[in-house]
């Protein structure tokens, strides 16, 4: 009647052979029965569900037992486990300098870790695009184990191309000239300049630094006009964080950023000593015109705590300043996605914990950071991000719920991702 292969079709799969201990399976129908789902819409769990997953696509979610399962389907008996939407990490960067540091076997190797540890999107906020269209590519077709990538175009100031990052990231091209990393002034063309940052793939244009606010507001209203994301540092010299967002930005990075809304330096007193909670939370503007312009334009907040909190001890005051910033933005309705930017030495689940830890975010709320969140900051959510009839089967089987302990997001069973079956051996 039903082909119930249950758990023990695991047993066939074939190991691929790059990493041994990891497997792959891509069946074209299956059930996962016995499940409980949390996602955004479902903020308390949602238990004994099934969801039948066609292809690479969610096709029926019910309750156990309340309808037939279809003839032919793969069934998987997940009972006393956790459903949750794939994970994105909105903020890395994976090929600054792909000939040296993110050469391909180094990079290769942290995706596949990032895949299975549940992560099954990322958004690259500036690299090597030649690099990135590959991997993106090899990704999206499952060449690679890998989440699915999208990248960004950078434009910034003339000035800024003399960072050894850029030309790292720009071998064989001229800084500041190349389509993925552009010097922009006021006499660029930005009507071609767009178009050739979109023919690299670039999901989004990515502002990053001395850029003046008309002219910040000029890339906007041409990206957007071409159909591109426009994401930014929350500060770019000559322009604030309310000047982006008034110009319609989608996304700004790096929380300790938006203190250059209220002041154009950092107060030296500040810096000499590391200062307790309530000495920031007396100096740092609450900025709540900010956050309530940010509301209402949905401008989305993508933190980058964690590569903060790491700092040397010497600059522990902007991770002092974006945690107070990110607090309040939470507070006001800001939505806040996760991303680490970091070099891939820990992924976003740990920057969820530091939500949840030092931030006061509920764990539901920092699951909707890593997830409903993150897909809208990509510009994804209508096919990723939640578990939703229709969207595209990329899951996180969890063995503890993530309600009880942020943590249990490490607990992974399995990982499907655009339909395919990815699980760690035992």
């Amino acid at each position: 009647m039903y082909n119930r292969k249950l758990l023990t079709f695991f047993l066939s799969i074939i190991t691929l052979s790059f990493n041994p201990g990891y497997s792959q399976l891509s069946l074209n129908y299956i059930a996962l029965t016995g499940i409980t789902i949390i996602d955004a819409a479902h903020p308390n769990g949602l238990s004994n569900q099934t969801v039948i997953i066609k292809a690479n696509t969610i096709i029926q979610i019910f309750a156990d037992g309340s309808k037939p399962l279809p003839d032919a389907v793969n069934v998987i008996n997940l009972k006393g486990k956790y459903l949750i939407p794939g994970l994105i990490d909105t903020h890395v960067h994976m090929a600054t300098d792909p000939s040296d540091i993110d050469n391909r076997a180094s990079t290769l190797n942290v995706l596949n870790r990032m895949l299975y540890s549940g992560i099954t999107s990322v958004r690259d906020m500036a690299g090597d695009a030649r690099t990135l269209a590959g991997l993106a590519r090899d990704a999206m077709t499952g060449d690679i184990i890998s989440p699915d990538i999208y990248y960004s175009a950078l434009m910034a100031g003339p000035s800024f191309f003399e960072d050894p990052r850029t030309i790292s990231g720009t071998k064989g091209l001229i800084s500041g000239k190349a389509p993925y990393m552009r010097g922009i002034s006021d006499t660029t063309n930005l009507t071609l300049a767009v178009a050739e940052a979109k023919g690299t793939g670039a999901t989004g244009i990515k502002l990053y630094a001395e850029l003046s606010a008309p002219l910040a507001a000029k890339i906007i209203a041409e990206a957007k006009r071409q159909g591109m994301k426009i994401w930014g540092h929350a500060w770019l010299q000559g322009a604030k964080p309310s000047d982006l967002v008034k110009a319609g930005i989608h996304s700004i990075s790096h929380a300790p950023l938006l203190i250059y809304e209220n002041l154009d330096s950092i107060p030296s007193s500040w810096k000499k000593k590391v200062h307790d909670e309530q000495f920031w939370i007396d100096s740092v503007p609450q900025n709540k015109a900010l956050f309530r312009l940010m509301k209402e334009h949905d401008v989305i907040l993508d933190a980058t705590l964690f590569t903060f909190k790491q700092e040397d001890i010497s600059r522990n005051y902007r991770y002092a300043i974006g945690k107070r910033l990110t607090e309040l933005a939470y507070k006001a309705g800001v939505k806040v996605c996760a991303g680490t930017d970091d070099d891939q030495t820990k992924f976003v689940q740990t920057e969820m914990q530091l939500l949840v830890d030092e931030l006061g975010f509920s764990n539901i709320n920092a699951l909707i950071a890593a997830t409903e969140f993150g897909a809208e900051a990509i510009g994804i959510e209508k096919t990723r991000g939640t578990v939703e009839v229709n969207k595209i089967a990329d899951l996180v089987i969890l063995d503890k719920n993530p309600l009880d302990n942020i943590s249990n997001v490490n607990t992974v069973f399995m990982v499907i991702k655009n339909g395919k079956i990815f699980k760690k051996d035992n």
